[in-house]
């Protein structure tokens, strides 16, 4: 693709919600200006967890990445040397975008790979077992969430990092709220669910996930994570014959 034919592309998207470095000078800016910033901040703190929890390395793994958007961290993934890294999502836009920078980048499809898949239509007949799942910034926009850890968790048969919205109570519960005004997260339902971070714990642990830990925050990120309005989640998939302990920890 002629670098005016690409440029083109991109503008022809309404909105982009990560920075993507591109080839021939070529550089993708976030609609909303802040998230540049924001997303770069997210992307230093998290990934050296992903990192930690595989041991330093995702070489030859094969990497889930569930509620891609337009594959920011689908492209970390095959840049730290993933085998293999599928990225589903259920908005068609959000793929579209993934496979355009994919394809800029010059990265073979089998490598990275984009479906337009609903989390609930996961299953390990068709798309097998990954070593490390991705789940940032998606549980709380679904209806069912402790299906979407359930379907997660016939996937994987390593590790799960997760960045959840919570709400701030310390028993385990789920909010009720309606999701994001209609379009802006088109091809998903309009309510969800919430979850406090009890709630998010024991739902882990009852779907076969075990080592559940919830990381520290550091600067320069977002006040939401030091204030328990966010947090990111590491987890184990629990070994055959393991059980998980379902107890919880109330906190105020």
């Amino acid at each position: 693709m002629e670098k005016t034919e690409l440029l083109e592309k991109i503008n022809s998207f309404p909105y982009w919600h990560y920075p993507f470095s591109l080839r021939d000078g070529v550089v993708i800016h976030p609609t909303n200006k802040e998230n540049a910033r924001e997303k770069i901040e997210l992307r230093d703190f998290i990934w050296p967890v992903v990192m930690l929890v595989k041991g330093g390395s995702l070489k030859g793994l094969r990497v889930l990445d569930v509620g891609c958007n337009e594959g920011f961290w689908s492209l970390e993934a095959h840049k730290s040397g993933a085998a293999y890294v599928l990225g589903v999502d259920a908005r068609a836009q959000h793929v579209e975008q993934a496979q355009l920078v994919r394809d800029a980048l010059g990265i073979d499809p089998s490598h990275l790979e984009y479906r337009q898949m609903d989390v609930n239509d996961l299953s390990r007949e068709q798309l097998g077992e990954f070593d490390l799942c991705l789940f940032l910034r998606v549980l709380q926009h679904l209806p069912h969430p402790l299906l979407g850890l359930q379907k997660l968790r016939e996937m994987c048969r390593g590790h799960l990092v997760m960045d959840v919205k919570l709400v701030r109570m310390e028993w385990p519960v789920l909010f009720l709220m309606e999701e994001w005004p209609e379009g802006l997260l088109e091809g998903t339902n309009r309510m969800a669910l919430r979850p406090s971070r009890s709630a998010v714990e024991l739902m882990l642990k009852s779907c076969g996930f075990t080592d559940v830990q919830v990381k520290p925050p550091r600067r320069p990120l977002d006040h939401s994570y030091f204030v328990g309005k966010r947090a990111v989640f590491t987890a184990r998939a629990c070994a055959e014959g393991e059980r998980a302990d379902l107890s919880y920890q109330l906190r105020e």
